[in-house]
């Protein structure tokens, strides 16, 4: 099974430890659990493989009979949660989580790595001519010749400030 993003998961077979506190609520429990193990994958810039310990806490409740929320808590079409023989399925509580906090392209530094130095520079860093879009260019000369009187202006009014202390 893989959890999170394209990039990273837990590979099938992997040992994953749950360590998790039931607190009985009348008729439902909540679990609250924490699942630890290694997350595999690579990373999105060098293709470095990455294998680091990670954690995914879950806290929800569970029903113990099917009438246990009622009221407003209680939204059309959503299963509640069930304890079902004596037992708690908290793996798409995890899924879920793993979707929310892992990262879809994961990279070396956020786990403290550093990435393979033949890397390329991501884009707009690779010091290549920034080309101006033609819907824009007219504009852009527009500033251009902004910014050219506001350079003459600026070194008339240095000239004449100089010409103030002598």
């Amino acid at each position: 099974m893989r959890l999170g993003g394209e990039m990273l998961g837990v590979a099938e077979g992997s040992q994953v430890e749950v360590v998790a506190d039931l607190t009985n609520l009348g008729e439902s429990v909540l679990v609250d659990a924490t699942a630890h193990g290694r997350v595999t994958g690579q990373c999105s810039r060098c293709l470095n493989p990455l294998d680091v310990e990670h954690s995914l806490h879950v806290s929800d409740v569970f029903g113990i009979t099917p009438d246990f929320i009622t009221g407003d808590d209680a939204e059309e079409g959503e299963e509640p949660l069930m304890v079902d023989e004596d037992r708690v399925d908290i793996t798409q509580l995890l899924v879920d989580e793993a979707g929310l906090t892992l990262p879809f392209n994961p990279v070396c530094e956020d786990y403290g790595l550093e990435c393979n130095d033949a890397i390329p520079a991501p884009d707009g860093i690779s010091g290549e001519e920034s080309v101006v879009d033609p819907r824009w260019a007219g504009l852009a000369s527009k500033l251009e010749e902004v910014a050219e009187v506001a350079d003459s202006t600026d070194s008339a009014d240095t000239d004449t400030d100089s010409d103030k202390d002598a």
